[in-house]
């Protein structure tokens, strides 16, 4: 089954019959399944926290449901022809303006990017057929108050022969919710503890639950159970559910506006930074007299430039790496990592040992960055050589720069991969490998 990207969240490009029909498939077959229905919020999310990104491309099944999905892969799909940054900048805003003019005015070209939207709140129903037909069983977990009930009292007014096996507005930290349903061992579970957090608790405890299907399904239940109007066709066909929302659920604002404003910053910086080249950096492995490794302290300042994940990330305490720099267009690998070396530890005697064959490449956070910050790393990611030296002096020599940097130790070969943050730990596993007969 065909997956696409879009800006790294992976999407099945398959209709809304295609879907039922491969799921239904895995319930008879009793294949466990993770399903998720994204949209404009979890693409806003994924460039806000890199993990939820993780979490969603492990879903076995993730169908668009929302135009901001379709407008996103269109929007990235137009090239950028400009060579000058500026000029990226101010046309990928122009194609910005022109691509969501079209989710009006050309809807089709919109809507060709994927093969069909599928709503959760439509498809709710679909999965009830399913389950009604196929004597499952179905239990509803979220809700505020007597909505779960509502909503129950609603699936069986349309399916009389369905199997509910229970519903629960329990919050969604609970412990004892793991034993309700394993308790009463539904086939599918439909989880309306609201965008993210219930794709993150599916994640998290789908291994411990004895269900086959287990699908996040937002404010769906409130549909059911009358508490919401859905919008009107007219609207949904239009792409305008956001603003039907934004009025008749202004308390959203704050969703509303990052699922709208936040996305589409996110994705104009995203494309005009991915449309860069690589930076060529190198990695300084520096070796001490017993063969340990030098490691560095990042400072808590902030940083616009080498994140592969967020700012956050950055600040945090304990946040180690090996000590690494931009290649200068003159200089060769061993000339870089000394000039490099000199300016962040204050080591200017170190004896070249070998590159490695090796090198590590990463993108960073593009939609994060920002135009201004960046405008002097004109780059989408860093590929990394790494070159090896021996220290024969003694730590009194070494002086980190108090900028970038403001602590070092030495570890083990064996433990570099643990002592670094967990971002660094690829470029750490080709040092421990290239490294591993003197560990």
């Amino acid at each position: 089954m065909e997956k696409i990207s879009v800006a790294g969240l992976k999407i099945d490009a398959i209709t809304k019959k295609e879907f039922l029909a491969k799921t239904e498939e895995r319930l008879l077959s009793g294949q466990k399944t993770f399903a998720i229905t994204p949209y404009s919020e979890f693409l806003y999310y994924s460039f806000q926290n890199p993990k939820l990104l993780e979490i969603f491309n492990q879903a076995d099944f993730a169908v668009a449901d929302g135009i901001g999905i379709f407008w996103a892969k269109k929007y990235l799909e137009i090239p950028l022809t400009a060579k000058n940054f500026w000029l990226k900048i101010f046309q990928s805003l122009w194609q910005i303006i022109y691509s969501l003019a079209a989710i009006i005015f050309y809807p089709s070209w919109i809507k060709s990017a994927l093969p069909e939207k599928i709503v959760g709140a439509d498809l709710i129903w679909d999965l009830a057929e399913l389950a009604a037909k196929n004597k499952q069983s179905i239990y509803l977990l979220g809700g505020l108050d007597n909505t779960p009930e509502l909503a129950v009292k609603k699936l069986i007014s349309k399916f009389p022969n369905i199997i509910i096996s229970g519903h629960s507005n329990k919050n969604f930290t609970d412990l004892t919710i793991l034993n309700d349903i394993n308790n009463l061992k539904p086939d599918i579970l439909l989880v309306a503890f609201g965008p993210v957090k219930q794709e993150k608790w599916i994640a998290e405890n789908l291994p411990k639950l004895d269900v086959k299907l287990a699908i996040g399904l937002g404010g769906t239940f409130d549909y059911l159970a009358g508490k919401r109007l859905s919008p009107p066709k007219i609207m949904r066909y239009g792409g305008l559910e956001w603003l039907y929302r934004l009025f008749t659920q202004p308390k959203r604002y704050k969703r509303i506006y990052n699922a709208t404003v936040g996305l589409i910053s996110g994705l104009w910086h995203y494309k005009v930074f991915s449309d860069l080249p690589l930076r060529r950096n190198v990695v300084m492995v520096i070796l001490n007299k017993k063969n340990e490794v030098l490691i560095c302290e990042r400072s808590l300042m902030d940083f616009y430039v080498d994140i592969a994940s967020s700012q956050a990330e950055l600040k945090k305490l304990n946040y180690w790496q090996l000590p690494q720099g931009g290649i200068e267009e003159k200089e060769n690998l061993e000339q870089a990592a000394k000039r490099e070396a000199s300016e962040e530890t204050g080591i200017k005697n170190l004896e070249f040992i070998k590159t490695s064959a090796q090198t590590n490449t990463y993108i960073w956070n593009n939609a994060l960055r920002k135009f201004r910050f960046n405008r002097g790393y004109r780059n989408k990611g860093q590929i990394q050589n790494i070159a090896y030296f021996k220290f024969h002096g003694n730590d009194n020599e070494i002086k980190v720069d108090d900028y970038e940097f403001i602590n070092f130790k030495w570890v083990s070969i064996a433990g570099l991969v643990e002592s670094v943050h967990e971002e660094r730990s690829n470029v750490a596993k080709i040092v421990r490998e290239d490294l591993k007969d003197l560990a």
